[in-house]
C-alpha cells in the first residue's frame, strides 16, 4: 500500500495527535481536519505550477456575467486572453466601473389607465444592459410601484420583471434586444400619473476587459458574439473524503505531499486543543516538508529561460502579474 493513502495520513495523524482511539478523535472529525487543509490551506499557502492549469469560458451574445466556480478555483492569475488577445483585468468593481460606467437613461412611457395594467412599452435605446431595468409608477393610493428585470435562464434575451415590494412576484417582461416591455402593477395607476423606466442601454462589441467579483466573471464591452475566454488559475485539490468524490480520493494530487499533509492537519488538531507544547514540537517537521515542497517547485522553475527586460516573466505569481485570491 502506498504512503500517500488517506489511511497512512490518518495513521500518522493519529500517532502526531496521541489519538489512537476513536474515542479520543472520530474518523469523520479526523478526516474533515485532513480535508480542510488539503482543500484549503495548501492552495492559499503554497502557489504550486501542479495546481496551475487554464480554463476556457466561451461568451454568449448580449451577456455578460459568467459563473466563476470558487469550490474548483482560488486563485486567477493574470493575463486573461479573449480571442487569442491579452485583456485587461481587475478585481476592482470601483475600477472597473469607472472604466465601463453604467450610465442610465430614463424614459417616460404611458400614462396610467385607472387599473394595475397590463401596460405596454418599447424602450428607444436598445439593446438593454440585463440587471439594470426598473420600471415604477405612483399609484391610486400614492404608493410608488417599482420592479426590476431578473434574466431568464431559458431564454437569454427575455427578462422577468420582479415586484420590488417582495422580491417573488413576476409581474410582466422585458425583451432585452427589441426593448419592448409589459408589465402589471400591484395597484391602480391613474391617468394622471406616467409610468417611467430607468435602463442601461449599451453597443455590443469585442470584449477586451474582464472583472472577477462575488464569484461572477463580468465582461466589457458587452460581447457582440461568441469569444473564447482563456484563464489560468490556481485549482484546489480534490477533496480527501471518498464520500464527496471519485474513487481514488483518497490519494492526495501529489504523492510527495502525503507527510506535510499529515503534519499540517495534525497542527490544526492540536491548536484546536490548545496543546501549545507539541505545535511547537511538530512545527520545525512542518516548516522542513513545506521547505521541501517550494525547493522543487524551485527546481521546476529553474528548468525554464529567466526573464529580461525584453521578455515576459515564465512564472507570473507575484508581483505585478501576480495572482489575486478570491
Amino acid at each position: 500500500m502506498s504512503l500517500s493513502t488517506l489511511e497512512q495520513i490518518k495513521k500518522k495523524v493519529r500517532r502526531l495527535t496521541a489519538s489512537p482511539s476513536e474515542n479520543q478523535l472520530s474518523d469523520e472529525d479526523l478526516e474533515e481536519y485532513i480535508d480542510t487543509f488539503y482543500d484549503q490551506d495548501i492552495p492559499s499557502a503554497l502557489k504550486l505550477w501542479n495546481l496551475k492549469e487554464n480554463i476556457q469560458l466561451y461568451t454568449v451574445a448580449n451577456e455578460d456575467e459568467y459563473d466563476f466556480d470558487t469550490t474548483l478555483y482560488k486563485d486567477v492569475v493574470k493575463p486573461l486572453y479573449i480571442d487569442g488577445r491579452e485583456a485587461y483585468f481587475s478585481l476592482s468593481q470601483e475600477e472597473f466601473y469607472r472604466m465601463y460606467p453604467k450610465n442610465s437613461f430614463e424614459q417616460t412611457g404611458p400614462a396610467g389607465d385607472g387599473t394595475a395594467g397590463p401596460y405596454a412599452m418599447t424602450l428607444t435605446n436598445i439593446p438593454v444592459m440585463k440587471r439594470s431595468v426598473t420600471i415604477s409608477a405612483i399609484s391610486s393610493t400614492g404608493d410608488t410601484l417599482t420592479v426590476y428585470d431578473v434574466p431568464q435562464i431559458v431564454d437569454n434575451s427575455v427578462g422577468d420583471l420582479i415586484d420590488y415590494s417582495d422580491g417573488v412576484t413576476n409581474r410582466g417582461t422585458i425583451n432585452y434586444i427589441t426593448g419592448v416591455i409589459e408589465v402589471t402593477f400591484s395597484g391602480n395607476i391613474e391617468t394622471s400619473q406616467s409610468i417611467k423606466a430607468k435602463y442601461v442601454p449599451y453597443q455590443a462589441a469585442r470584449p477586451d476587459t474582464v472583472m472577477l467579483f462575488s464569484n461572477k466573471l463580468t465582461l466589457r464591452p458587452i460581447p457582440d458574439g461568441v469569444y473564447r475566454v482563456d484563464i489560468t488559475v490556481y485549482r484546489r485539490p480534490s477533496q480527501l473524503l471518498s464520500a464527496n468524490n471519485h474513487a481514488d480520493s483518497n490519494e492526495p494530487q501529489v504523492a510527495d505531499w502525503w507527510q506535510y499533509i499529515s503534519y499540517g492537519a495534525a497542527i490544526k488538531i492540536l491548536q484546536e486543543r490548545q496543546d501549545v507544547e507539541s505545535v511547537e514540537n511538530h512545527m520545525p517537521e512542518f516548516v522542513k516538508q513545506e521547505s521541501l515542497i517550494l525547493y522543487r517547485k524551485a527546481k521546476q522553475l529553474s528548468q525554464q529561460r529567466t526573464g529580461t527586460l525584453y521578455s515576459q516573466q515564465a512564472d507570473s505569481t507575484y508581483g505585478y502579474g501576480g495572482w489575486y485570491g478570491l
